[in-house]
This record gives structure tokens, sequence and C-alpha cells, in this order.
């Protein structure tokens, strides 16, 4: 049980994604310490109204109100992107971020500018507008504690107060679905081979980033954000058993790791109880049964992604906005089947060499940059392939 003095006030943005279920599950076993005062959801009118009634949830918001009559009747419901930002802005112990894609950048960043912690799953807000969140953090005195399960594990191992100290972090990545598969027979696999995650149960878009291993490239980028790490100090392992999920390595050759079975409700735990530590009753990690832990060198003329992440902190301005932007839309033609899979990587470098904006000056900035992003890369798709 989590030793506090007072319930944690909850709100959970993208409450019917995969993050915010698992989130409840969380809540559910813990409602004398958590209380869910505000939600938000895309267009599952139907499980957003399980889910108000359940927990009693006064603050809704859904942004698209198909068939809202059906499930919330009379209910007072909110819309649109201004109701999410008033949503996440509402004064509580901690805002819960599940919107994925860039779609959650304005309300995770109203949430900290609320002086509102963030839990954030959303590794895409954190590297195209991560400095300017960092900055409102400090600014505001709030915490940004990470939900993915590299960056909750770096963020438990690392020391803050004896920082200076440290030598380097590591990445663990699974490799994929595609680790063992000849590189001459990349071409021709398909989206449904590209989800089929081998350890894993993801949505169809991150499922694609961890095939390609952008995911991974990603998340160099938002490692540099959360820890202040330059490139040099980031290294990135294949695990394929992907029961550690972060090493902090320190300079008298010490390392720190984090173990523990592949489930989102673990780093969720943390972030939510941190300090503290809740008593979750999952299976306890047993090294004996798992005997067997293997580390792999990334074969970068296999998976050429991963490299992106280094070079777009070379960048001074914003190639890490274009690489997202660019990566979403040619993971979405890909999913079409209006692309191969190799030419993901072929769009993305080749948008990173033609397109570097100037540096954005705040949020308005990142969304103008990521928008023109995603038009130039249609046009590509369009004209080139």
């Amino acid at each position: 049980m989590l030793n506090q003095e007072k319930i944690k006030n909850i709100i959970i943005l993208g409450v019917t994604g995969s993050i915010g279920l698992s989130a409840l599950r969380l809540l559910r076993k813990n409602n004398k310490i958590f209380n869910l005062i505000g939600v938000s959801a895309h267009n599952n009118a139907k499980l957003l109204s399980e889910i108000v009634n359940e927990f009693n949830v006064s603050n809704v918001v859904l942004s698209n109100k198909k068939n809202i009559d059906q499930y919330f009747g009379k209910f007072d419901l909110n819309s649109g992107e201004t109701e999410l930002i008033n949503l996440a802005s509402i004064k509580c112990d901690m805002v819960i971020s599940g919107i994925s894609g860039l779609a959650g950048l304005h309300s995770a960043y109203a949430a900290i500018s609320s002086g509102n912690d963030l839990a954030i799953a959303n590794k895409e807000t954190l590297v195209s507008a991560g400095k300017l969140f960092m900055e409102k953090a400090r600014e505001t005195g709030v915490k940004i504690l990470p939900v993915d399960s590299e960056h909750s594990a770096i963020f438990q191992c690392i020391d803050q107060k004896n920082i200076i100290n440290l030598d380097h972090i590591t990445l663990t990545a699974s490799g994929g679905p595609f680790l063992n598969t000849p590189i001459n027979e990349l071409e021709y696999v398909t989206s449904d081979d590209a989800i089929k995650h081998p350890v894993w149960d993801m949505g169809k878009k991150i499922s694609i980033d961890s095939a390609t291993m952008i995911n991974k490239a990603l998340e160099i980028i938002e490692a540099s954000v959360l820890f202040d790490l330059n490139k040099e100090k980031i290294e990135v392992v294949i695990h394929p058993q992907s029961i550690i999920h972060g090493l902090v390595h320190y300079k008298d050759g010490s390392i720190i790791a984090n173990l523990a079975y592949p489930d989102m409700i673990t780093p969720l735990s943390v972030a939510l109880a941190w300090p503290n530590r809740l008593d979750l009753k999952l299976k306890k990690l047993s090294l004996i049964e798992i005997h067997n832990l293997s580390f792999i060198k990334p074969d970068f003329n296999k998976f050429p992604s991963l490299q992106l992440g280094w070079d777009c902190l070379d960048n001074p301005n914003c190639s890490a906005i274009v690489l997202n932007a660019a990566n979403e839309i040619v993971v979405d033609n890909f999913l079409k089947n209006k692309i191969k899979f190799t030419d993901i990587f072929f769009v993305i470098s080749e948008m990173l060499n033609i397109y570097n904006p100037s540096k954005p000056n705040n949020i308005g900035d990142v969304i103008e940059i990521d928008k023109l992003t995603r038009l130039k890369t249609m046009e590509f798709i369009k004209r080139k392939l």
C-alpha cells in the first residue's frame, strides 16, 4: 500500500487507448489512493460512457461526438481541442497523457503550464517539442515522468543527485519482428508481417515503428530531452527477451539495470506513485526461470532508421520534428499498402535532407513545422513512389 497523506486526483487523456485502459486497471485496484476526476477519448463513445459511469467522472471530453446521444443522453459532454486543453488544465495531482501522435501535444503542454505533474506515454510530444516542455516544467516546478518502459527504467536507475558521475545509458530494443529476417527480404514484407511484434502487444503504428526500429531513434531523442544527455552518452543494444529495459553506467564501472517482465502496468505505477511504490501483485521476476539474457549489436544496414535518432541530436534546429512527422505519414502509407517497407527509411531520410526549417520558439511553431512536413512528405511520396 502506498503511504501518503491524501488521495491523488488523476486526469487521463486518451482513456480508451491501451495506456488509458492500463491506467484504469491500476486505479481500480488502488481506489483508496487515486481518484479519477477527468477523462478524454477520441471517438469510442460506448467505452467512454462505461468508464464515466464506473468511476463517476464529472469532467469528460469526447473529440468525435458521433453516437453521443446513444451512450450519454443529456450528459453535458465537451468536445474539441479547446475543451481538451481546458480538461488538462484542471488542477490535479497528475495528468496521464496517453493520446497517440502529436495530437496530444497541446493538452500535455497545458497540463504542465497549469502546474500539473505529467505522466507521458507519448514519445512524439517530447521528440517534437522536448526543449519547450522541459523549460516549461522547470518554470512551473512540475515533474515530467516517463511511462514508456525504457525511459521509466532509466528514470528509476539514474541518481539525479550524483549525475556528474554518470558515464552513459543503454536503451534496450527487442529487435522487432524482423530481427532474424534476411535483409534482402525486407523489401517484400507486408504490413501484416510488421505488426506481429514478438514480445509487446501494441497498436499498429508503434508496431511498425518497432519493426523499422525508428521507435528506438525516437527514444534516443526522448532520452536526450528527459535526462539532458548528449548523443555520446546514449547507447542502444538489442535484447530480444525484453527483460532488461534500461541500464545506467557510472564512471566507476558499475552498472544499474532495471529488470521486469514486459508489461506497461509497472512503468505506469512508477509514474503514478513516485517516489513511492505500489504493491501490484504481479508475477515476480525469476532469474532462474529466465536463465538466458542475450544482447546483440544493432545492424545499421538492416535497420538504418535507428541511426536517425543520433543524427537528429546533431541538428541545432528541428530535424526531430521532421523525423517524427514524416514517419507518421510513411507508416500510414505503408499500412495502406501504398509503399514498401524499405521505402519508410528512404522517404524519411530524404525529407530530413530537403527540409530544414528554423528552430521553433513556441508550440505554435512546432505545430506549423509538423503540418508542413506532413504536406511535403505526402507530395514527395506521390511524386517519387
